[in-house]
Formats: structure tokens, sequence, C-alpha cells
């Protein structure tokens, strides 16, 4: 009878063990990334079918709100009672030439964070985030702000970085949706939110970078001026923000044949240590994969695509914008338009980034349904369904436009561009952005304004011209400078069907191209949402 107990005890403490490592283990994505000899105007991306690997938790992870430990209470939980008076709400204003009208973006501080920011001697009102100087040191010294974008994640997203920063202090603020606040309040009460407008709450993370980059450069030059009044030159002011994903979870150090886990403060304080590192418009790292030990270093850095981890010089990036409509591949099209503006991106070869799976949140919860449900349980909605022909009787869906664009496009940007599907020869050709038109169709970015940094496209003969909302830069005399194939397909998008038509006549591009009434699209939108149309032709 006791050999039978101790053998179940045995077994419950095999299990028992099993459960807590399981618990130290983390399923990160593991795949290859556009490598550093291949050309950042040129990019293959398709839909988000990664490979993961499990690994352990190191003690510089990132953590979501399920950890709990006797260092990190204070930073992620607040006291006993948490009132509303523990919270200062402040309005702080953005304008930018893409918007109509000037935002009122909403912070919501935790008094116990108030010293990160400038408020007015009067009223109490909210002028600047502080930052510092270039020439600043200290061993415990983090000179970037940490925006972190986040929806549907309040349980589950990598918020808690105290561990990753060595409990060194920082200023890190979650940007979230207005009908989420209330919940990333609840779960995160010690963190810093910036709210964005209700007109955002079915944006994408296009808008909140977007967002992020206006409302730091604003604060840049609210900085500068007062930082100039005390007597220091502008220059000297700190001009980098970090953009970073809230399923960062492990940051690696790479030396030849090794791979050491390493804190987020490491890897900051190396970046901005660089020297003359104000000169860069961006600075990023690698992302993990299993590969990378057994590979060697081939150079310290990259000037390549730099994602989920992007150390931002808003100075030198003020005439580049992140598209404020889009849900994915934002990260890619600003790159390459930074590129093309002759901008400097380096990517550390010798760190790289860990990216937890989450299986929730994130743009992938955006649901699409009909407008007019007519069952309960209405039957799935495939993207190829995302478009319809105007005027037609389609089931119109309740989703915003771009968003449908964009998942049709990647889904089904094969049928769109036959004569591109695994032709790596003849690309398609895009002007002024990026859209991923799925694995099978190589893109070829180029950019359209003066002086631009372009990729050599002669003796190219391309299979495709993608035009996104092409605005007046785009003219006929550039696109005569490209030749196409024979059948070779072209996309116009616009924002409404005058627009469309406009656009056709002013790029004289039936004198090429050939049109039928039948390639005529619009999302599956009603017109009060304000669909995107399309028109597809053949080249003559």
């Amino acid at each position: 009878m006791l050999v039978g107990k101790t053998g179940a005890y045995l077994h419950f403490l095999r299990v028992l063990f099993r459960m807590l490592i399981r618990l130290q283990e983390v399923e990160v994505y593991d795949e290859d990334e556009l490598g550093a000899g291949q050309s950042s105007e040129s990019k293959q991306e398709g839909p988000a079918k990664h490979g993961t690997m499990s690994v352990m938790l190191t003690k510089f992870a990132a953590h979501n709100a399920f950890h709990h430990c006797d260092q990190c209470h204070h930073y992620r939980e607040a006291g006993p009672v948490t009132q509303v008076s523990d919270y200062t709400f402040h309005s702080y204003t953005v304008s930018s030439p893409r918007l109509a009208e000037e935002l009122q973006l909403h912070f919501l501080i935790p008094k116990s964070k108030e010293h990160h920011f400038i408020f007015s001697q009067q009223g109490r009102h909210l002028e600047s985030i502080r930052l510092p100087l270039v020439s600043d040191k200290g061993p415990d010294l983090l000179k970037s702000p940490i925006f972190t974008p986040t929806r549907g994640r309040q349980e589950h997203g990598l918020l808690n970085i105290f561990h990753a920063m060595e409990g060194a202090a920082h200023l890190h603020i979650l940007v979230v949706k207005e009908y989420e606040m209330p919940l990333y309040r609840k779960y995160w009460p010690n963190h810093i939110l910036l709210v964005l407008p209700a007109a955002f709450n079915s944006s994408g993370v296009g808008a909140a970078r977007f967002l992020i980059k206006e409302l730091s450069h604003h604060n840049l030059e609210r900085e500068r001026s007062r930082q100039e009044a005390q007597g220091r030159r502008r220059k000297d002011v700190w001009p980098f923000v970090v953009m970073m994903d809230d399923s960062c979870v492990l940051w690696n150090a790479h030396q030849p044949e090794e791979q050491s886990s390493v804190s987020l403060k490491a890897v900051l304080q190396h970046l901005e240590a660089t020297p003359k590192i104000t000169l860069y418009a961006l600075c990023g790292v690698r992302k993990w994969s299993s590969q990378l030990t057994a590979r060697r270093l081939a150079s310290p850095f990259s000037r390549c695509h730099l994602h989920h981890f992007v150390m931002l010089n808003v100075d030198l990036t003020q005439n580049v914008q992140y598209d404020l409509n889009r849900y994915t591949c934002e990260e890619v099209d600003f790159n390459l338009q930074a590129h093309s503006s002759g901008l400097l991106l380096c990517r550390f070869n010798s760190f790289s980034l860990m990216k937890k799976r989450i299986p929730s949140g994130g743009h992938r919860d955006f649901s699409v349904t009909p407008k007019i449900l007519v069952s309960e349980s209405p039957a799935p909605i495939s993207p190829s369904q995302y478009v319809c022909a105007p005027d037609s009787e389609h089931v119109l869906l309740a989703a915003p436009p771009h968003f449908l664009l964009e998942k049709f496009l990647q889904h089904s940007g094969h049928r769109l561009f036959p004569k591109a599907v695994r032709n790596h020869s003849h690309p398609v050709l895009s002007i002024d952005s990026y859209l991923n038109i799925g694995p099978e169709v190589l893109v070829c970015y180029m950019s359209s304004r003066p002086q631009s940094v372009c990729v050599d496209h002669r003796g190219v003969v391309f299979s495709g011209l993608l035009l996104y909302l092409a605005d007046s830069f785009v003219v006929p005399s550039l696109l005569s400078k490209f030749r196409f194939l024979k059948g070779a397909t072209l996309c116009v998008i616009s924002q409404d069907r005058s627009s469309l038509r406009q656009t056709i006549v002013r790029l004289e591009l039936e004198d090429e191209w050939q049109f039928r009434l039948r390639d005529e699209f619009q999302t599956a939108n009603c017109s009060e949402d304000q669909p995107l149309y399309f028109l597809t032709g053949r080249h003559i």
C-alpha cells in the first residue's frame, strides 16, 4: 500500500515539476527575416504563417499581467485602494498637414509618474514630456521615452518591463484606444496611458504610430524651446523615441557561435551611446531566429528593414509619415519611405529580439461581419468577398475599408497580378507605398519624390503597376520611365469613384493600358462607410 502511495506521490511531483518548467517557457517566433544582402526597395512579405519555438524565460524577460513577484509588485500594482485622484488627466493637442483638424490626445498619468512631464505654473496644464540632452550620461540613464501601441491585450500584452530594464527608471507610455482605456487602467494602474481620440477606435496600428510620431515631434519642439530658454542649444535635446510592440519578450547579444540573454536596458543604452547616433533616422535590432547562432556575423551593422522595436529620430524623420490608414506592414512602408528619402537606417546585428506568440489581441481581433445580420450565426466571409463590383447586390460588410483592402490584396494578390507569381525577374512596381500582395509576388518600391534614392530599374521589365492613392508627384513622365510586360496588370486605388476616374485621365493611363467596365471594384462597404475604389487594366 505504501509503495502505491509513493508511486502516486512521485507521479504527482513529476507532473508538478513539468508544470513549473512549462511556466518558465515562452513560445517565440522563429523566422528568417529579409537578409542584409537583399535590396530594401524590394520586399516580399506573406500572410502571418510563422514558425515558433519554445525557449526558457530569463531574468530579463518582459511579462504580462499574470506575473507577480516581490521585486516588481510596486511597479505593476497600485496601492490597496486606487482612487481617481491618484491619476491626473491631461490633454495634448496635435496638428499635422495629414489631419483635417487638430486632435486632442489624452494622457492618464499616475501621480507617481508626473515627474516625467512639464506642467504650467497656473492650471497644471501639460506642456511637454521631459527630454534629456544628447550629452547626458549615467549608469542607469535611459534617454528615450518608450511608446507601446497595444490593443486587446490588457492581460496578455508584455507591458511589465521592470525586469527587462533591470529595475532602472524609465518612461514607458501605453498607447490605447479610448474604449479600452478602463481595462488598461484596471490591469496597469501604475502605467502612463496615452488615449487616442474616439475617431480612431476602429483604426489600425498605423494610426497609433502616426500619432505617436506626431506627438513626439511636437514635444521635441516644445522641449527645445523650453531648454533653449535655459541656455541650452536646441540641437542638444535628445531627439529619439522608442516604439516597441507589446509582444517583445527577450533580447539577446550575439558573438561568433554564441548567444546570451541581455536586458532591454543594456540594448537601449548600447544604441543610445553609439557615436554620432543623431545622424541616424531609425535604429533597431535583428529579429531572432534559431539559425542566428549557427551563422557567422557577416557585419556588425546593416542598412535594412527594422521591425517591432525601433529607436526613431523624430527630428530627421519629420517629413516621413506612417500611413495612418494601415493595419499591417506599416513599418515596411515607413522604412521604404525613409530609405528613399536618403535617411540612414541602422540595424545592430549583434542584438536580436524575441517576440512572443500571443494568440489574442492586435489586428487579429478584427472580425468582419455583414453590415446587416440576417441570422444569428452568419457564414464565414472569405477575404475574396471583401471587395465587390460597384452597385452590385453583394453582401456589405461592417469593417473599415482600408482593412478590407489590405486583407483582400494579401489574399488575392496572386490573382490580381498573375504574371508576377513566382516571377522574381519581373516584379510588381509600387509607387510611393508598400502593400502586401501575398507571398508569391515580389514588389519593387519606387518613390516619386524628386532627389529620392531608388533602386536601379534599368533593364527591369515589370509584371504589374500598383498605384495606391497616387498624389500629384505621380505624373505621366514618371510612369513613362518604366517598362512593362505585355499583358501586365495595372491596379489603381482611390478614395472614391470620382478621384479614380480623375487619376486615370490625369496620368494618361488609357494610352498604355486597356480597361473594362467589369474590372472596377470597391471594398464591400456601404456608401456612408466611404468604400475605396480600384480599377484594374492590362498593358497593351
